[in-house]
């Protein structure tokens, strides 16, 4: 049901973005160098649905002095600025001009390329929810209507039961996350990010046919088969030469994307779509309103975040020498300004219990009141407070790369390591971007399972706790428990595979 569900929305997106524009425009070449992912996604815009384009860079401002500074220290300074500057001075041979001045292993610029296209990827992310899920939801009491709950897909539910936290306010702390603008643009974030992270970066090959058939290259799951007992490392080499063989052009050396990224793309986006589209009746005075379609701004924007997530994936894909992970942080872990970065830094800022009585009086007039208002028991509780993840939208982003330090003239396809015996020894590690999260000024969670009673929570947690504490998702009235569901349909196939063992197949 949901294959076809999602193949008739497919289906209806194209009719309403020119399947005709974007079918002619899908195999637009990637560049030959893999070194450039910011422009190898503004060089496929012509990919995206209708006349979706990425959004212009501002020019920046050069600073006083900017053209008095040696090459070094302008690197230092504004790094961008300086690139640009080369590209501009130098627009067909400024790649190599840039690795000369900076002096560095190739893979260094790369990074650099990656981090800022997720980086882009995030900030499409923040503006899109920004535009079309800021907006202000009035309910009795604050309280979400159970109807409401019961439009999230079980898969919905599991994703925001994964990435978040009521906090310590019981239902409460839930129905915020919904009511409050802020705390709603973070969660549909981390509902797209979520997708993009399982279906576009963990894919093995994002827009191919499975098995590889472009080229004759072996598709993932022999070459898995292959090599399940070879290295890590090894294995990312060769995953890497089989992408790269089938995207290629054998007489240009461009590399093409996949037969199927266009129609991998809005899958995506569809699925997406699927799980933020019942966000949209919050707006509505009925939950019972009828079936919203996807409008034409809304399938833009997710189409060009997808795109240029798909594009990005395929390059982290084809570099044999590195191996991108991206490490998970959990909704309640403390927060740590080393890894992560915060989605609601003002917030956080404005409702901050360290600031001094001058940093106060600064603060805008309703916070100002809320402060005036606490009791003093109340203030000197918070005194001990930190800040927790409420809502965990992406995870960090770490490169690995075996062998020790190399040197400047190292490339990915062929390593020049520092010393003799580098090139096996250990493995180094990047952190390329932070995770991306929202943050709650508060108490630790207690460990699940361990009850507490209203007068210790009270103590603890303040004026925030309400409704017993911390609660799961799936407690709220209306969510679908899809723990259970997926638990029973564990226990159903445990059965059929009981009965396959006997001999047998009924049920």
């Amino acid at each position: 049901m949901l294959g076809e569900a999602v193949d008739k929305m497919i289906e209806d997106l194209r009719k309403k973005a020119a399947a005709e524009k974007r079918a002619a425009s899908a195999q637009k070449a990637l560049p030959a160098t893999a070194l450039r992912v910011t422009t190898a996604a503004k060089a496929t815009t012509a990919a995206k649905a209708t006349t979706t384009s990425l959004p212009k860079r501002k020019p920046e401002n050069k600073p006083d002095g900017w053209d008095q500074l040696n090459p070094a220290r302008k690197w230092d300074v504004m790094p961008n600025l300086r690139a640009r500057e080369l590209l501009a001075e130098h627009p067909t041979s400024s790649e190599g001009i840039i690795k000369a001045e900076i002096s560095e292993p190739e893979y260094a610029l790369r990074d650099v390329e990656i981090r800022d296209a997720l980086w882009q990827i995030m900030d499409e992310m923040s503006g899109f929810t920004k535009k079309f899920f800021a907006f202000e939801c009035h309910h009795k009491d604050n309280v979400i209507p159970e109807d409401w709950f019961t439009r999230l897909t079980s898969q919905t539910a599991k994703i925001i039961g994964c990435v978040a936290s009521g906090g310590p306010s019981g239902v409460d702390g839930w129905h915020d996350l919904f009511i409050d603008p802020e705390k709603r643009r973070a969660l549909i974030c981390a509902i797209i990010g979520n997708v993009l992270i399982e279906q576009v970066f963990q894919h093995a090959f994002f827009g191919a046919n499975d098995p590889f058939t472009a080229s004759g290259s072996p598709s993932i799951s022999k070459l898995e088969e292959k090599h399940r007992n070879d290295e890590g490392f090894d294995r990312k080499k060769n995953f890497a030469a089989a992408i790269k063989i089938s995207l290629q052009d054998k007489e240009t050396q461009a590399i093409h994307l996949p037969p199927n990224f266009k129609n991998h793309v809005n899958r995506i986006v569809a699925a997406i779509w699927k799980h933020i589209k019942p966000f949209e009746y919050l707006q509505t005075p009925s939950p019972k309103s009828p079936t919203l379609p996807i409008t034409s701004p809304v399938f833009n924007a997710l189409h060009s975040i997808v795109t240029q997530a798909g594009i990005l994936s395929l390059h982290m894909h084809m570099d044999a020498h590195t191996q991108y992970r991206f490490e998970p942080v959990l909704a309640e872990d403390r927060y740590s300004g080393k890894t992560m970065q915060l989605f609601n830094e003002r917030t956080l800022h404005e409702r901050d219990p360290y600031l001094t009585p001058e940093e106060e009086s600064l603060l805008s007039q309703p916070e100002q009141a809320r402060r005036a208002g606490l009791s003093a028991a109340e203030k000197k509780r918070a005194g001990t407070d930190d800040i927790f993840v409420n809502i965990t939208i992406l995870p960090k982003l770490t490169t690995y790369r075996r062998g020790g330090w190399e040197v400047a003239r190292s490339t990915p396809s062929k390593p020049v390591y520092a010393g003799i015996g580098f090139a096996r020894r250990g493995f180094r590690t990047c952190v390329l971007a932070q995770a991306w999260v929202q943050g709650r000024w508060g108490q630790e969670r207690e460990l699940k399972g361990e009850e507490v009673d209203e007068e210790a929570g009270r103590k603890v947690h303040g004026e925030a706790w309400r409704g017993g504490g911390f609660v799961e998702f799936k407690d709220v009235e209306g969510v679908i428990d899809w723990f259970a569901l997926e638990q029973t349909r564990e226990r159903r196939a445990a059965g059929v595979r009981g009965r396959m063992f006997d001999g047998g197949w009924m049920l």
